[in-house]
C-alpha cells in the first residue's frame, strides 16, 4: 500500500474510534460546565477565555448530544494528523505519512474525544505555527499576520498559548539578526494584540477573575516536593514513548546539526521551550498530562527529520499496540457491571454520570412544587444541569473552581422561595437550617447508592449573604489594590453598601 493510502485508512479509522468513544463516553463534568458557559456567551468566563464556549455555543443550534458537541476534539486533533502530513510531504511524503500516522494511532490523539478549554488551544497554537513556518519560506507578510491571528486565538482558549510566544521569541532571538523577519515577527505580535486587550477588557471589567484564579488562588497551597518532579517526568515519557526517547537519545548529534536549519529550529523552540517552563514550574505544581498536549504535535515534526524510515516505523508498530492496549481496557471496564466499583470511592461519582437521567426524573416532580434547583457542587449542578436541560446553580460556597456560577445566579431573587438541593452524601441538616424557615431530608436508593435530596422551604437571603456570599467576597473577589478595575460584578450584586 503506498504512504497516501495508508495514512488515509489510519485517518478514518482513528476518527471512527473516536466516535465510538465520544458515544459511549457520558458527560464529563468539566464538559457540561462548559455547556453553561455556552448558554450564557460573553467574551470571557470566570476560569479560562472564551473560546471553548464560543464553539459550544454554535454546535448548540445542531444538537446537544454528546457527540455533536464533542466533535471539535474529535475532529480538531484529526486535522492536525493532516496538517502534519501536508507540512511535511514536500520533503519527504513517505516519512510524512509515517510521522502523521504516528500522531493519528497516539493514545494522545484517539483518546482525546473531551471538549476541553485545551481543544480550540491545541489547533490555533498548531495552525499559528505552520502559518509561520509558511511565511519564513515565502518570505510573506500575509502569512505573518495568519500565524499572528491565529496565536491571539490560541489566546483566546488558555492562557498556556502565552508559551508559544516564548518559543517564538526564543527563535527570533537564535535566528541572528534579520530585518524581514524582525519585521514579520513585529506584524505578528501586532495581529495578536486585540485578542489579548479584548481578554484584558473583559478581565478590567470582570473582578480580574481570569488573573486571580490562575496566579493566586488556585496557587496558594502549592507547595515544593519532589512527587509532582516524577510526575511531570512520567508524563514525558508516557507520551513520548519509550521507543522514541531511545531513538533521540541516539540522535542527539543530529538534533544538534539540524537545530541549524530554520524549520527545525521553529519547532524545536516550539516543543522545547514550553516543556522547560513546566519543568520549571514542576517543583511547586502538578503539570497536568492535559497542560502540554498543545506542543506535542511539534514534537511529531521533529520525529521527521531525526528519525529513520525504519524507525518510525517500529516507533509506529509499538504505538499502535500501546493504544490499542488502552482501547482493550476501556472496553473491559465498559463491559464490566457497573457494581464492580461498588466498594471504591468513585462509585457513587460514577452512578451520578452514568445513571444521571434516572436522577433527573426523581426531581421532575418537585419542579412543578415551585421549587428552584440546585446542587451542593459545580460538577453534579453542570452535569444535572446538562441531563435536565435546565440550569442548576451551586447552593453554597463550592469551590475554589469553576465560579462561573456567581456570575450566572443571583439570589437576591430567590428570597423566600423553596429549594432543592441534589446531593450524593448524606446532608448535615444543621448546615441548612440557617437559610431557610424549615428544612427535611428525603433519599432514594439507584444501583446501590444512596442519593439525597435537602429540601428547603423559604430561603433566607439576608443570612445566606452574610454567612455564605460575605466569605466568598473576601477569599475570592479580594483584588489586589494595584489592579485598576470597573465595579466588581459580585460587589455590586451583593455589597453595593460597600461601593467606593
Amino acid at each position: 500500500m503506498n504512504p497516501q493510502a495508508s495514512f488515509k485508512l489510519v485517518l478514518l479509522a482513528t476518527l471512527a474510534v473516536k466516535l465510538v468513544l465520544a458515544w459511549i463516553l457520558p458527560m464529563s463534568g468539566d464538559e457540561a460546565y462548559f455547556i453553561v458557559w455556552a448558554k450564557h456567551p460573553d467574551f470571557g468566563f470566570y476560569d479560562h477565555p472564551p473560546m471553548v464556549g464560543w464553539i459550544l455555543q454554535l454546535l448548540l443550534y445542531f444538537g446537544s448530544s454528546e457527540v455533536v458537541l464533542r466533535l471539535p476534539a474529535i475532529l480538531l486533533s484529526t486535522l492536525i494528523g493532516i496538517g502534519i502530513y501536508q507540512l511535511l510531504k514536500p520533503h519527504d511524503e513517505t516519512r510524512a505519512a509515517l510521522v502523521a500516522m504516528l500522531f493519528l494511532v497516539s493514545p494522545l490523539n484517539v483518546l482525546n474525544v473531551l471538549v476541553t478549554t485545551d481543544t480550540p488551544l491545541i489547533l490555533f497554537v498548531f495552525l499559528s505555527a505552520a502559518s509561520l513556518l509558511k511565511a519564513l519560506q515565502k518570505d510573506s507578510l500575509g502569512w505573518y499576520a495568519l500565524s499572528g491571528a491565529f496565536f491571539g486565538l490560541a489566546f483566546l482558549s488558555k492562557y498556556f498559548a502565552a508559551l508559544l510566544g516564548v518559543g517564538y521569541l526564543a527563535y527570533f532571538i537564535f535566528s541572528g539578526r534579520d530585518r524581514q523577519k524582525m519585521q514579520g515577527f513585529a506584524l505578528l505580535l501586532l495581529v495578536a494584540l486585540p485578542f489579548a486587550l479584548l481578554n484584558l477588557y473583559w478581565n478590567y471589567t470582570h473582578c480580574w477573575d481570569n488573573i486571580l484564579f490562575n496566579f493566586y488562588t488556585r496557587n496558594e497551597a502549592e507547595q515544593l516536593s519532589p512527587g509532582k518532579v516524577a510526575i511531570y517526568l512520567g508524563t514525558q515519557v508516557y507520551l513520548m514513548t519509550p521507543p522514541i526517547i531511545y531513538y533521540l537519545f541516539r540522535h542527539r548529534a543530529g538534533f544538534r546539526r539540524k537545530i541549524r536549519r530554520d524549520d527545525f529550529r521553529l519547532f524545536a523552540c516550539a516543543f522545547l521551550l514550553p516543556m522547560a517552563v513546566f519543568a520549571l514550574l514542576s517543583p511547586t505544581k502538578v503539570i497536568g498530562l492535559h497542560w502540554v498536549l498543545a506542543f506535542y504535535p511539534f514534537l511529531y515534526v521533529l520525529l521527521h527529520h531525526l528519525l529513520s524510515r525504519e524507525e518510525l516505523v517500529k516507533s509506529l508498530n509499538f504505538m499502535a499496540w500501546f493504544c490499542a492496549a488502552h482501547l482493550a481496557a476501556i472496553a473491559v471496564i465498559a463491559f464490566l457491571p457497573m457494581e464492580t466499583w461498588k466498594n471504591t470511592k468513585l462509585y457513587d461519582g460514577i452512578v451520578f454520570m452514568f445513571k444521571n437521567d434516572e436522577i433527573v426524573e426523581r426531581v421532575r416532580p418537585y419542579e412543578g412544587q415551585q421549587f428552584l434547583l440546585a446542587a451542593d457542587g459545580y460538577t453534579p449542578a453542570a452535569i444535572i444541569s446538562y441531563h435536565y436541560g435546565r440550569n442548576f446553580f451551586v447552593f453554597g460556597e463550592g469551590s475554589l473552581h469553576a465560579r462561573q456560577d456567581d456570575m450566572v445566579t443571583d439570589f437576591r431573587q430567590f428570597a423566600g422561595r423553596n429549594i432543592l438541593i441534589v446531593k450524593k452524601s448524606a446532608p448535615d441538616m444543621a448546615q441548612y437550617r440557617p437559610y431557610f424557615k424549615s428544612v427535611e431530608s428525603r433519599q432514594f436508593e439507584l444501583r446501590g447508592v444512596t442519593f439525597h435530596f435537602v429540601l428547603g422551604y423559604g430561603f433566607d437571603y439576608g443570612n445566606y449573604r452574610n454567612l455564605v456570599l460575605k466569605p466568598i467576597k473576601d477569599k475570592y473577589y479580594h483584588i489586589p489594590a494595584f489592579l485598576p478595575h470597573a465595579p466588581c460584578y459580585f460587589c455590586e450584586k451583593y455589597f453595593p453598601e460597600e461601593r467606593g
